[in-house]
This record gives structure tokens, sequence and C-alpha cells, in this order.
């Protein structure tokens, strides 16, 4: 009725990602008859803080991270900025895989599966709050997790890491995962599981990653860094001392 749709402020199905659908209706972003709504007067202004707040952060990263490498790189030595910038570009690489996944692999699946179970007479209509939080949860999650391979690479080159050691608490890292799987994601078993398959896959690259580290130690012995290398400053006494004394 009129009252009803007055009361309800329904998103343009643009706006989520597409899990099923048929001709034109394969186009859109939620199936056909599945919409999300606004249930309370100020949801939308909330959630467009929340996007906003986050895609701030996303664009004002590089220059945080900027300023933040000025304050830090003048007390690093070349070994460890050598280190360091490949480190960089890799986990940002490995935090957007993770979300890409998310996005176009793992969300899908999980609404296609939920909408699976419906009975065929019910009509989803969401709220857009709930939906888009599952969503940037997942995102969020998917790209925090997508980094394990990464620091271990980094423990693993500075010796703090042995793929030995990966490789005995194996077992206690598996309760990890599902441990921050269901902080991470909705609290269903489903989604829980679509995090923690990747994350224990994750691990075992993991693993290998710290391996292949740690066949290419990082190397000490730089002229330019090695403290000994540089004659040691002149001491008090030498210079009450004065010339030495010549023969005659």
């Amino acid at each position: 009725s009129s009252g009803e749709s007055s009361g309800t402020t329904v998103v343009d199905s643009a706006d989520v990602p597409s899990v099923e659908g048929e001709g034109e209706d394969s186009k859109q972003v939620l199936p056909y008859r599945r919409q999300l709504q606004s249930l309370r007067v100020m949801t939308w202004f909330i959630v467009s803080l929340q996007v906003a707040l986050l895609g701030g952060l996303i664009l004002a990263s590089p220059i945080v991270f900027y300023q933040l490498w000025r304050f830090v790189a003048p007390g690093l030595l070349n070994r460890e900025r050598r280190l360091v910038l490949p480190i960089i570009g890799l986990s940002v690489f490995c935090f957007l895989l993770g979300a890409a996944v998310a996005h176009q692999i793992v969300l899908p699946l999980g609404l296609r599966f939920f909408l699976s179970l419906e009975p065929a007479d019910m009509i989803s209509q969401w709220a857009v709050d709930e939906y888009i939080g599952f969503v940037l949860r997942l995102l969020l999650g998917f790209g925090v997790v997508f980094e394990m391979p990464v620091v271990s690479l980094f423990l693993s080159r500075l010796g703090l890491l042995t793929p030995d050691y990966l490789r005995r608490v194996r077992r206690y890292a598996v309760v990890g995962i599902f441990l921050v799987a269901a902080v991470f994601t909705p609290p269903d078993p489903i989604s829980q599981l679509l995090m923690a398959l990747p994350l224990m896959v994750l691990y075992e690259i993991s693993i290998g990653v710290s391996h292949l580290a740690q066949r290419k130690p990082v190397s000490f012995d730089d002229d330019d860094d090695d403290p000994e290398s540089e004659p040691p400053p002149p001491s008090d006494d030498d210079e009450r001392a004065g010339p030495p004394d010549t023969l005659t």
C-alpha cells in the first residue's frame, strides 16, 4: 500500500552485490523482490557516515603511511629500510586481494546460500544498516587475515619465526583461526566457515613463505651499517695528552 511504501525507504538495488537472477534481473545487485530498507529515521545518515569514514581512511592511508615512514626512517639501518619498503607494498596488495576475494567470491556464495534457505513464498527485505555492516566486516576481516603470509615473511626474515614452530603450533592455530573468524563475521556458522577455510590455507602458505624466507637470511655485514667499521671518537684523555713525544 502507499502508506507502507511511504514509511519505508528502499535503496536502489544497484548498490548491493549480485547473487542471482536471470535475464534483466541478472544485472541487478540484489535478486528480484529483495530490496534494502531504512527502518529508522537516521539509518541512512549513520550508514553514510560509516561509509564516508571508511572511504576517507582508505584515501588518506598513503599520506598517513608516508608521514609515518618519514618519522621512522631516520632511525632505521639501511638493511631494515630495504626490508620494510617491500613489506609495505606487499601488505597493501594482500589486503586488497583479501577484500576482492571476499567481495567477488565469499559474499555472493554466502548470500546465495542464505537465500536458498528461505521459503518460496517469502520476500526478503533486508535492513540497509545491517547489510552494509555485514559487507564491511567481511571485507575488512578478509583484508586483515590475508596479511598472514606477510607477517610470516617479515618475522622469518628477522629470525623471530621458523617454519618448524609454525608446524608445531598448527593445532592451536586452527582454534585461533575459528576464533578470529567468529570475531570478524556475523554470528552464523556458514560465514565463519567461509572465512576459516581460506585462513587455514593461508596458514599453510605462511609455513612455505617462512621456509623460503629463512633460506635467504638478512645480511648484517653491510659496511654502512657496521658500527665497528668507523674509528672510535677520541677520548678526553687523548685530547689532554696532546701529540706523542718525539725521540731526540
